[in-house]
């Protein structure tokens, strides 16, 4: 057991002793006038959220998309909050953050911000043969019922966005901020990680700055981490229930049960997630599950700690971890290993704040490359009468899921099959494409 989970478990033991009045001194953490942040597994049809405020706490928020919900309570009243009617299972809250800086790695980081007046295909996005699909009528964008609208968004859970930079403001469909739980309009980005992610997948082809993998694709924009790269996992579940509600805010509007690619439905069709952490509660699972089961495609960052395993929700069997890969192909040692698939992630030129652009490295940079690859994936099959494909699994190797088109597609970098540095290999869009219409 680490020292934080040891940590963590002798504070819960001290709360739920003082609630039965074993008296023992509480930790400054847990001093009686103190507040927590907890997420708990609810029984709906049980659950009042008038009990969390006998007890001196507030009902945050409860998720649409699966039994779980967000409180605050006074420390001394967590062990109380335990026996609720309708509270199944009680966590601790915690930290997640961006990928992009790995420490003592010089490659990993930033450049300094500049104007790009002239269009620059960035390197990874032309690594990947992006740029062939796009010449085939499939850039992202694609209006079934002929509404002006997208049927293809891709959710983007991150620092927020520059929404007025010229390279991305036609494609910024919604936005909103899920930040302390407070749900709000200012989705703006000061830290310029969103806006960077965003500019890979969706940076428009419009003679300047970069393009995007996805010129075309309709970007909501979940901002979840905070003006320094941080935030808490309770924020990235609301994040992930709004992102899926969309900006018409129901999940299933004609009640059909189909939301991926459903003219009828705000869904998005992808929920791309550069950031990470150790130890999630099991409620995020929960909501990553969900989004899963309604057939969204869900991908995140592997990190960038060197670590033999990817950091979560990347960890997660419902998500694609992407692995980082340089100009030459090589993963850098600080890419966790054991990814799903690696894609472009180093000395990678994108969108930034205040209508500039920056070169930033990190599994961070990778993960919307995937991304934006699936976005056209999908919007090739609905602009050819074809329907979505689902997300598939780990392991599949057949062009019937997306997954499976991911990985028997991507460029075999390393040893022969499935291989701790790239995993199924290099994604390569334009392969992914065809194979998708085939």
């Amino acid at each position: 057991m680490s020292l934080k989970t040891r940590i963590v478990a002798s504070i819960l033991l001290l709360a739920v002793l003082v609630s039965t009045s074993v008296m023992m001194p509480l930790t400054t953490a847990y001093a009686a006038s103190s507040s927590v942040t907890l997420i708990l597994r609810i029984d709906k049809a049980q659950f009042n959220s008038r009990a969390v405020e006998a007890l001196g706490g507030k009902l945050i928020y409860v998720a649409d998309l699966a039994p779980v919900a967000i409180v605050s309570v006074p420390g001394k009243a967590v062990g109380l909050l335990k026996k609720l009617p309708g509270v199944l299972h009680v966590s601790m809250d915690g930290e997640v953050k961006t990928l992009e800086v790995k420490v003592n790695a010089p490659p990993v980081g930033r450049g300094p911000a500049k104007s790009q007046p002239a269009e620059t295909l960035p390197w990874g996005v032309d690594y990947i043969d992006a740029e062939k699909v796009w010449p085939l009528g499939i850039n992202g964008f694609v209006d079934v019922n002929g509404d002006g609208d997208s049927e293809i968004e891709v959710a983007i859970i991150d620092t927020g966005v520059d929404r007025d930079h010229p390279d991305l403001a036609a494609n910024i469909k919604w936005g909103i901020s899920v930040l302390n739980g407070r749900i709000t309009e200012n989705f703006d980005d000061i830290n310029g990680h969103g806006t960077h992610v965003a500019g890979t997948i969706a940076a428009l082809d419009n003679d300047i700055g970069v393009v995007g993998v996805a010129p075309g694709v309709e970007v909501y924009m979940i901002k979840a981490l905070n003006n320094g790269g941080m935030g808490q996992w309770s924020d990235l579940i609301i994040a992930i229930d709004m992102a899926v509600k969309g900006p018409d805010g129901v999940i299933d509007a004609d009640g059909d049960g189909v939301i991926v690619g459903d003219p009828e439905d705000d869904a998005p069709e992808v929920i791309s997630m550069s950031l990470g952490g150790p130890d999630p509660p099991p409620e995020l699972h929960d909501i990553i599950k969900a989004a899963y089961d309604y057939g969204i495609v869900i991908v995140a960052a592997a990190g960038n700690e060197g670590a033999d395993t990817p950091s979560y929700p990347a960890a997660y069997p419902e998500v694609i971890a992407v692995g980082a890969v340089d100009e030459n192909g090589t993963v850098p040692d600080w890419s966790n290993r054991n990814p799903e698939v690696a894609a472009p992630g180093v000395d990678i030129l994108s969108t930034y704040p205040d209508d500039t652009y920056e070169t930033l490295s990190g599994t961070s940079m990778a993960t919307p490359h995937v991304s934006g690859t699936v976005a056209l994936i999908q919007a090739a099959r609905l602009a050819n009468g074809l329907p979505l494909l689902p997300p598939g699994t780990e392991t599949d190797m057949d062009t019937s899921t997306i997954r499976g088109i991911l990985h028997v597609t991507a460029v075999d970098a390393g040893a022969v099959g499935y291989d701790e540095l790239y995993g199924y290999g290099i994604i390569n869009a334009y392969e992914a494409v065809n194979a998708a219409l085939q």
